[in-house]
């Protein structure tokens, strides 16, 4: 039997402080993980359990479902400190569990473009994991539907962080 997910590791290479994951994020079966279209940067790492972790930076990656040709934007950031929530519109709070922390979630739309024209669909998700002494915050843009974007909640909560 086929498992109905699986793991994708975001990680960066730094010439000077080496490879450092930023998240392994479980996302269903039909989902391939590629680059994104930002660099990756990393700025400050720690080793927990033997890997490195980013402690601080960004990546970028794409979540492509080629069966069904359609793709998420995906963007990763951690941060020792705090990091500003986007500015989202009909925006629904909620509360999830991502690999055994309370992460907080929003859904909502924003404008992007040069005048503003594109809508997307956005999936905000927070958290503070104090084993990596970070904030770890991800943000997946859709321009289809929000319900999408929801159906990504159950299998995001099989993501790890350390």
């Amino acid at each position: 039997m086929k498992p109905e997910t699986r793991d994708h590791v975001v990680a960066a290479t730094h010439f000077v402080l080496g490879p450092s994951n930023f998240v392994v994020i479980r996302l269903p079966d039909n989902w391939d993980l590629r680059l994104g279209r930002h660099p990756m940067d990393v700025d400050y790492t720690i080793a927990y359990d033997g890997v490195r972790w980013a402690q601080e930076g960004r990546a970028a990656g794409l979540l492509v479902d080629a069966r069904a040709r359609r793709a998420i934007e995906l963007t990763v950031r951690t941060s020792r400190g705090s990091i500003a929530p986007p500015k989202l519109d009909e925006s629904r709070p909620g509360t999830c569990k991502m690999g055994g922390h309370s992460a907080a979630y929003t859904i909502g739309s924003a404008h992007f473009g040069l005048l503003g024209t594109k809508l997307y669909h956005v999936l905000h998700m927070n958290y503070r994991c104090d084993e990596t002494q970070r904030l770890v915050d991800l943000r997946f843009m859709h321009q289809g539907t929000a319900e999408l974007l929801e159906g990504l909640l159950t299998p995001l909560a099989g993501t790890r962080c350390h």
